[in-house]
């Protein structure tokens, strides 16, 4: 057996760090009619929650501060940045300018070819899991008005993701209007939500999770779940366990929406599954259809259609590369994929973006390619506008 990587596209070996990579210039123009989006990129959040905290709350806002070599982020001086951790975030990536220096980004986007990118957070995801947080409204509502304030600034090439009150689902309605208003296209609720304040763990099956639902499904915005809140250990090969695990899908989140009967009751409501590639999918809806078929008694509630069904009338997920998830596009369905570049992450294509491009092209048919690497992401997240 050859000792060697199974990665398929070139440059993508021994890639540098993040902030020692360099864009990748234009190679050969794209087919008439080519788009390119990235359906998800991230931006680092400022020290932003301070001055958008109630005065007599300011002491329990969150605080991102550049000391000790790196981006501390802490919640009434209690720090989720060990000062290793942080340096070698730094170093590796979050020190990178066009993480949080809007021009800089713009210039990478305009070698590497990429037209328009949805805008994920970065440490937003540790405060998610970052222990049961107080003050929800304040820290997600004033990450909503930055980010959104950052895109706008960006003349139509960054578009925000928004953080409506999954854990107040009574509230959704007046929360999912302000993210609108504040210019989401797309709203991000978390993998493993945590508790209610009532101590009760939030389960999206629950009818509970209703309001919610509905809001979302009534401002046409899409919803996504992400990777990244499972922040590693320090046993021998943490980072390796844990990025691997958490690309191995969304099987739980997709099943409690599909299995749940939460389709059937919302059947405008559409989910992206976004950095967890795509060759997850197929494996999934079959074993879905098959519990499905094979306890027909006991599987509750009777669905309306076959699970499979459902990915393909309400799901999308994203992708950088995926050789073998391509390999499988007749069973996840071409108009249900969308390309990333994961902008600048260690695992994104910055460096390589426009031969993770040619991949696709070369894998697919023109027609799927440009759904692809654009047409579906344009169109989902209203990003003509």
């Amino acid at each position: 057996m050859a000792d060697s990587f199974v990665l398929e596209i070139p440059e993508q070996v021994g890639l540098a760090v993040a902030t020692a990579r360099q864009p990748q210039a234009r190679t050969r123009d794209w087919p008439a009619g080519t788009r390119i989006v990235s359906a998800d990129s991230h931006m680092l959040e400022s020290d932003l929650w301070v001055d958008r905290f109630p005065p007599h709350l300011r002491d329990q806002a969150p605080r991102m501060l550049f000391r000790d070599g790196g981006w501390d982020l802490s919640i009434a001086g209690r720090s989720m940045t060990p000062e290793p951790v942080a340096a070698a975030l730094c170093n590796a990536l979050e020190c990178y300018p066009g993480l949080t220096d809007l021009d800089a980004r713009i210039a990478d986007l305009d070698i590497e070819g990429v037209e328009k990118e949805l805008i994920f957070p970065q440490r937003l995801f540790g405060l998610m899991t970052f222990g049961e947080i107080e003050n929800k409204d304040h820290v997600f509502g004033a990450y909503n008005e930055h980010i959104g304030e950052v895109c706008a600034r960006s003349n139509g090439r960054c578009y925000p993701v928004m953080v409506p009150s999954y854990w107040e689902p009574e509230a959704a309605k007046d929360s999912v209007a302000r993210c609108a208003e504040l210019g989401a296209r797309c709203l991000m609720v978390p993998i493993k939500p945590g508790k209610f304040a009532d101590g009760r763990t939030i389960q999206y099956n629950h009818g509970r999770m209703d309001p919610l639902w509905a809001a979302i499904e009534a401002s046409g915005l899409p919803l996504a779940f992400h990777i990244g809140e499972a922040i590693p250990t320090a046993e021998p090969g943490a980072v390796g366990v844990s990025v691997l695990t958490q690309m191995q899908g969304f099987r739980q989140n997709w099943a409690q929406l599909t299995f749940g009967g939460v389709f059937d009751r919302f059947p405008g409501l559409q989910v992206v599954f976004v950095e967890a590639g795509l060759a997850w999918i197929p494996g999934m809806l079959h074993d879905a259809d098959m519990i499905y078929n094979s306890f027909p008694t006991m599987v509750s509630p009777k669905l309306t259609h076959p699970p499979s069904w459902y990915w393909r009338a309400h799901c999308y997920a994203t992708f950088m590369t995926d050789p073998v998830g391509l390999e499988m596009l007749h069973r996840i369905g071409a108009d249900r994929v969308m390309w990333s570049s994961d902008y600048p992450h260690q695992e994104s294509t910055f460096g390589y973006t426009r031969s993770a491009i040619e991949a696709v092209f070369k894998a697919v048919a023109l027609e799927d390619a440009q759904k692809i690497l654009g047409k579906t992401a344009l169109a989902l997240f209203r990003m003509e506008g």
